[in-house]
């Protein structure tokens, strides 16, 4: 009779399991589909003719990097940038040795010959684990079928996925965001039952997801809280799966850690892989470990906080390393646009440029916020408390910098469907109503991306200047591979030739490090002098790319060329604007590029940009 009862316990469970994940599958394939055709939409900004490329400044590297991978050659240090030293990259190992691994799976199976049609593929195909997380956050919330339907489509509208998904997208971007889900979906499941298994399973993605980028270990610090805010509830952790995730953790991070080259040269900073992450993970391990011994009151209160202080002292140059990053103050960071904050970007860009990547759900994102906080204080459920402390700190980090988007992008929208939920599980006569006016709120506050953002189309590798200086690459990469040298150009263009070329550059838009700041200043330096200096002060320099920043006309319907660092340096302006015959014969002109300016009664063409070799014989003349 007992056996009987069990089996059919057995059966009601599972016929009861089945439909929700049924459902679960069916809301992913078609929230997948929609993401995968809204990801494709920007294919044509990923080749110019038969040439495919990345999109993005940095994915131009990282396509470098990986490419040389799946040819055998992989590297932490790279002497063929901030050249002549060379530079250790800041980027961890895992990220573009994974992807170089899965190129290499798909010439393996024949998807195509060529590796870039593959790599330029494989951040759309990631769009489907990044959904798959969502349900499975949703599903670990308790949420019903449709509040879990909205938000999978709320993701796979949203510009903000499409730009980090999007095709030829292979900066790491997209692998934060899925670490970003996974350690949520992990700490729901420990939090919902803290068993061996989900301990080992949190562990390992506290400990993986910093071989994508080094600043993950941020998300070690929602469990840390909540874990906390329990402990002074009085519920203390259990001793030993809280043994398991710390030996899980230590032993994740050691394993990403050994190969790394700044930790086995035994630095210890933030911005590379090294001995500062391991520190940063005995310090949660040793912080969890100490919340199963101690009881809450205040004497541990005050030995937590001693502990704390004595933790963070040797971190306190690297955070404030980490502050001026995260504001945006170190160095020229401010001018890049993606470190602007949302509000920089609707005073510079307008609020429709705001709604249109974000939505209008931006607008009410400070009252999202306060309701975060609010369930914070409230929230007893312990899954739940962690949920919405990862909110919160996503919502932050989402208003500092428009580039940590994927931190609290779900945040926008996904704290609002689980009130809806309990709303609605309390008065479910009211359900049907109550979820199509949600839906229809979602679709109008969606209506002007998916009319504007998700269908307009992209500048040539996501920059507009990219395509007027696409032809001169060619001639660039024959004369490299002929006498491979150094690059003088404007920073901007070091990860394109570093991506065409065998040549070296002296700066590119690596800007994190002091090495990296002063390489850009001293290309800078290097291009205010004029041109007959330039081979005294800078023998090491080989090639010189010049090209304006932008040129634009003006209401009397001249043209103005302005440079990079908004000045007129000498050496672009010499080079590039003066006609031939005027610049020093030491100066070889490989190709150049021309561009027509119309007039209102005539046209004119102008070199946009300009490639020379410094010969070392002054009698060489210029070719014309």
């Amino acid at each position: 009779m007992l056996v009987d009862q069990n089996a059919t316990l057995r059966s009601v469970s599972m016929h009861l399991k089945a439909p929700a994940w049924r459902s679960s599958l069916t809301i992913w394939l078609v929230a997948t589909a929609i993401a995968v055709v809204s990801c494709s939409l920007n294919m044509s900004a990923a080749h110019i003719g038969g040439d495919w490329f990345p999109v993005g400044h940095d994915a131009f590297y990282h396509g470098r990097r990986i490419l040389d991978a799946v040819a055998g050659h992989f590297y932490q240090f790279d002497p063929k940038i901030h050249a002549p030293e060379g530079s250790m990259l800041v980027w961890p190992w895992g990220y573009d040795y994974f992807m170089a691994g899965l190129v290499r799976a798909g010439l393996a199976l024949g998807l195509s010959t060529e590796p870039i049609k593959i790599l330029l593929w494989l951040p759309v195909a990631a769009v489907a684990l990044s959904i798959g997380l969502l349900i499975l956050i949703g599903r670990r919330l308790a949420l019903s079928n449709w509040p879990i339907a909205l938000a999978a489509l709320c993701m796979a509208l949203a510009p903000t996925t499409q730009l980090l998904h999007g095709y030829g997208e292979i900066d790491h971007h997209f692998a934060e965001l899925i670490c970003v889900l996974a350690a949520l979906a992990a700490g729901l499941a420990w939090f919902r039952m803290p068993s061996t298994r989900n301990s080992i399973v949190l562990g390992a993605v506290f400990g993986l997801s910093l071989c994508i980028h080094n600043g993950l270990f941020i998300l070690q610090v929602p469990f840390l809280v909540t874990l906390l805010v329990r402990w002074l509830q009085g519920q203390s952790p259990p001793r030993q799966p809280i043994v398991a995730l710390a030996a899980s953790l230590l032993l994740s991070a050691l394993a990403i850690l050994l190969p790394s080259l700044p930790f086995r040269e035994g630095r210890f900073e933030f911005y590379t892989l090294s001995w500062f992450h391991l520190y940063i993970a005995t310090g949660t391990a040793s912080t969890a470990l100490l919340l199963t011994w101690l009881k809450p009151g205040r004497v541990s209160v005050a030995a937590l906080v001693a502990l704390a202080a004595v933790l963070l002292f040797p971190l306190i140059s690297e955070m404030q390393i980490g502050q001026s990053f995260l504001t945006g103050s170190l160095g020229m960071l401010s001018s890049i646009e993606e470190m602007r904050s949302p509000l920089k970007m609707a005073f510079q860009d307008g609020l429709v440029a705001l709604v249109n990547f974000y939505s209008y759900l931006v607008w009410i994102a400070p009252l999202t916020l306060a309701l975060c906080l609010i369930q914070c204080w409230r929230e007893r459920q312990r899954p739940r408390l962690l949920f919405w402390i990862t909110s919160s700190i996503g919502l932050v980090l989402l208003s500092m910098q428009i580039r940590l988007h994927y931190f609290g992008a779900f945040a926008l929208y996904f704290p609002w469907l689980i009130v809806l939920h309990d709303y609605v599980s309390a008065r479910p006569d009211l359900a049907k109503r109550a979820y199509l006016l949600a839906t229809l709120a979602l679709l109008l506050a969606y209506v002007p991306q998916i009319r504007h953002t998700l269908i307009a189309p992209i500048p040539r590798a996501g920059d507009i200047w990219f395509e007027r200086l696409h032809p001169i690459f060619p001639k660039m990469r024959k004369a490299c591979a002929e006498d491979p040298g150094i690059v003088l150009s404007d920073s901007t263009a070091g990860h394109y030739i570093r991506y065409y070329t065998d040549c070296s550059v002296i700066a590119n838009n690596f800007l994190l490090t002091k090495q990296q700041f002063d390489k850009v200043a001293e290309a800078w330096r290097l291009m205010e002098l004029p041109a007959s200096e330039l081979p005294k002060q800078a023998p090491q320099v080989k090639y010189v790319l010049v090209r304006p920043a932008t040129v634009v006309r003006k209401p009397d319907g001249e043209y103005t060329f302005s440079f990079f660092n908004d000045g007129s340096p000498e050496l672009p302006t010499e080079l590039l604007l003066r006609p031939q015959a005027e610049i020093p014969p030491t100066y070889r002109l490989i190709d150049e590029v021309r561009f027509e300016l119309r007039y209102d009664d005539h046209s004119e063409t102008f070199p946009y940009a300009r490639l020379y070799k410094i010969v070392p014989s002054p009698s060489a003349s210029p070719t014309p």
